[in-house]
């Protein structure tokens, strides 16, 4: 089974940030019920049995939820994911725990986002300086309960199942 650590995210503005930033690139998006923070992906793992048992003392850690504003890309030298920005602070102390309870090496320098779309197509430049009114606003949030997700990848996209709450 395909397993990540994840915790879901409600964007505020979604319908107007993929009408707007549509005149900059085509892209698939994700969709609304899929939007999520990744806390580690895990990969093919043959049992969550494991998992879940070294991850318990997460549920003993106090969270609230996390804003997002701001927005960014993934990619070079062209931009490949457009993605939603969120505390580092916050974050990186939470997938420092994870990271210890599971006994994993941090490969890359972990940085907290929730992708939006993934880029097929750039047609014009200036999304980076593009302004709009819902870029001043709490753009969403992303929700305190961390899960152990099962992704069954299908062709009409993935399915997440969440397995075990923290």
């Amino acid at each position: 089974m395909r397993l990540f650590l994840g915790s879901f995210a409600n964007v505020e503005f979604y319908d107007e940030i993929r009408r707007d930033m549509a005149r900059f690139f085509d892209a698939k998006w994700v969709e609304p019920k899929n939007l999520h923070l990744t806390w580690l992906y895990l990969g093919e793992q043959q049992s969550a049995t494991p998992v879940i048992d070294r991850l318990q003392p997460l549920k003993m850690l106090p969270r609230m939820p996390l804003s997002m504003q701001g927005y960014g890309t993934f990619g070079s030298p062209l931009p490949r994911v457009f993605y939603l920005k969120t505390s580092r602070v916050v974050t990186s102390v939470i997938h420092t725990k994870i990271s210890e309870l599971l006994g994993s090496e941090e490969e890359e320098a972990f940085h907290p986002h929730i992708t939006m779309a993934r880029i097929k197509k750039v047609h014009a430049n200036g999304y980076e300086h593009f302004e709009s009114p819902w870029m001043s606003e709490p753009l969403g949030i992303v929700e305190p309960a961390i899960y152990l997700i099962e992704s069954r990848l299908t062709p009409a996209g993935p399915i997440y199942i969440p397995l075990e709450e923290f």
